[in-house]
């Protein structure tokens, strides 16, 4: 392998060793391709942007849920128990220049609904912080399914639901400690709406079939996820298309006089450049001069705000805004797409 090669693999290790517990299959064929010269090759036939790996992954689900005649369908579709790497590694070299044309073009767009159960108890503490109703702007918010999650049923077990008894969208959490503040409905809102560099749309087929296909096979959530889609298809959430540093000023000014605001970022704060991330910090300070905001961070360990520990788990916390202060809450350790959540603030 060249050094570009070498680096690259390097990468898929890292990813291999960070991103797939719980997920055999994925866990495999990033370990396979970390070693692969011509598939890390081709992937290095796309522009920067394109080399993530998790691109690679959906370009590969995306060329299969198009239909393609391929054996990796069967194990993705849970039919076959044959070894995916050689598979995975066989669809990319043989259908080259369309899995090239997907990481030119196409970006990763994680939208999983199940982190609707940590939004949940999130945004009832931010009602009991900002007052209701407020207005909630999910930065990098996709195709805005989560948007929706006042419609979907979420299940914490004896804990209690939150959400219509009726919805098509069920969402199981399980609470392993703590007392999350779980209510009948979520808090009302002012305003619920995204902003996304490339949002989806959900009405157009080949964008809610990329949806889908960034969603990891084996998990069991693509069922849930297309009901999401043909909920939101409907009804589409309002997404602002722009870059979060440029869309987000504007979009907050714009919404009702005298109510406090809400900025999330839900496991896309690790997709800012590092050297973009205190600017992102300075920027919901400056807004929060202007009226009451919080900002609802949900993350892998150690990526963005301090919140006096370090956990090993994904964490969700608030930045409290005041005057010239901030101050970081932690409220739970979670499981990043919403299996489970441990409450740790009072």
């Amino acid at each position: 392998m060249d050094e570009r090669t070498r680096e690259l693999g390097s990468v898929w290790h890292i990813v291999a060793d960070t991103s797939f517990g719980g997920v055999p299959m994925y866990d495999r064929i990033a370990r396979a391709v970390a070693e692969d010269e011509d598939v890390l090759s081709l992937v290095l036939e796309a522009p920067p942007e394109g080399h993530f790996p998790l691109l690679l992954f959906a370009a590969v689900h995306y060329l299969v849920l198009t239909g393609v005649d391929h054996p990796l369908a069967a194990v993705y579709g849970g039919r076959s128990r044959a070894d995916p790497a050689p598979l995975f590694r066989d669809l990319c070299l043989s259908h080259r220049d369309e899995v090239v044309d997907l990481l030119t073009h196409r970006r990763v767009q994680t939208n999983e609904v199940g982190r609707s159960a940590l939004i949940g108890p999130a945004l009832s503490t931010v009602a009991g912080r900002l007052g209701v109703p407020f207005a909630w702007v999910d930065v990098g918010a996709s195709a805005g399914l989560n948007l929706r999650c006042d419609r979907y049923l979420l299940d914490y077990g004896s804990r209690g639901t939150t959400g219509p008894a009726n919805a098509a969208v069920r969402v199981a959490c399980e609470v392993v400690a703590g007392n999350p503040p779980i209510r009948p409905t979520l808090p009302a809102m002012a305003a619920a709406m995204g902003i996304d560099r490339s949002p989806v749309d959900v009405t157009d087929p080949d964008d809610a079939r990329w949806l889908l296909a960034c969603v990891w096979p084996e998990t069991g959530r693509l069922p849930r996820t297309e009901l999401a889609i043909a909920e939101a298809a409907s009804d589409p959430p309002p997404v602002v298309q722009g870059d979060a540093f440029e869309a987000l000023p504007g979009v907050v000014r714009g919404l009702p006089p005298n109510v406090g605001v809400c900025v999330s970022t839900c496991w896309t704060f690790a997709y800012f450049p590092v050297d973009r991330r205190p600017a992102f910090t300075e920027l919901l300070a400056d807004l929060a001069r202007e009226r009451p905001l919080v900002w609802l961070y949900g993350e892998g360990p150690n990526v963005g705000p301090d919140f006096g520990e370090s956990p090993d788990e994904c964490v969700l916390g608030l930045v409290l805004f005041d005057k010239d202060a901030s101050d970081a809450v932690l409220l739970a350790q979670v499981h990043p797409h919403g299996d489970w959540l441990n409450w740790v603030a009072d």
